[in-house]
């Protein structure tokens, strides 16, 4: 009992929750503070969430769920618009192990983990032993499984974004909300075109 109440539970329980206010109010940021935030907030998920120890096991077969598939699909389609709306970025690529590329949605990705976290968190402030050790043997669990190697694809995929040349620099300091078309920013790290080469 005093593990779940422990200084890495809880710094993992504000892991969570802070990520999941923060794609809450996704739409209201602008590009470049919205991927670097979320640069910085999975990096911290990711590292608190391996801290945390699981417990023995899982009372509930099915942990109770807080997040619903409208609220899902609400949260999906506005990241999904705010990342394709920028260079049409809205699914990455990337290489595992040398093994075939794989495809897969940012934004899916991103609410995925949402929906992890939030789960979590909803229920562990639900206060009660059972359903605080729940919240926790479930996210570790998943964590180990699925969503932490997930959330390590979807830092690669904003690295991409941040310092892969896939946005321009306009459309990185312009507002998310805004329907004003962008000019396109042929500068975007365009200095390296200006060095010169001696030629032999």
């Amino acid at each position: 009992m005093d593990d779940l109440k422990g200084t890495q539970v809880k710094e993992y329980i504000a892991a969570a929750r802070d990520y999941c206010l923060f794609i809450d109010e996704a739409a209201s940021f602008k590009p470049v503070e919205l991927f670097e935030s979320l640069q910085n907030l999975l990096a911290r998920v990711y590292s608190k969430t391996s801290l945390i120890k699981k417990p023995k096991y899982c009372y509930e077969d099915e942990p109770q769920k807080f997040v619903q598939e409208n609220e899902y699909a609400l949260i999906h389609d506005r990241l999904q618009g705010i990342i394709v709306k920028f260079n049409g970025a809205g699914s990455m690529k990337g290489k595992s192990n040398g093994m075939d590329i794989i495809s897969f949605s940012l934004a899916e990705a991103l609410t995925d983990i949402y929906q992890e976290l939030k789960d979590s968190y909803k229920l562990y402030e639900v206060g009660l032993s059972q359903a605080m050790n729940d919240a926790i043997w479930s996210s570790r669990d998943n964590f180990e499984k699925q969503w932490g190697l997930q959330l390590i694809d979807t830092l690669q995929s904003i690295h991409q974004l941040l310092y892969g040349h896939k946005l321009t620099t306009s459309q990185l300091e312009s507002n998310v909300g805004s329907d004003e078309p962008e000019e396109k920013d042929e500068s975007w790290f365009s200095e390296e075109d200006d060095i010169p080469y001696d030629e032999e």
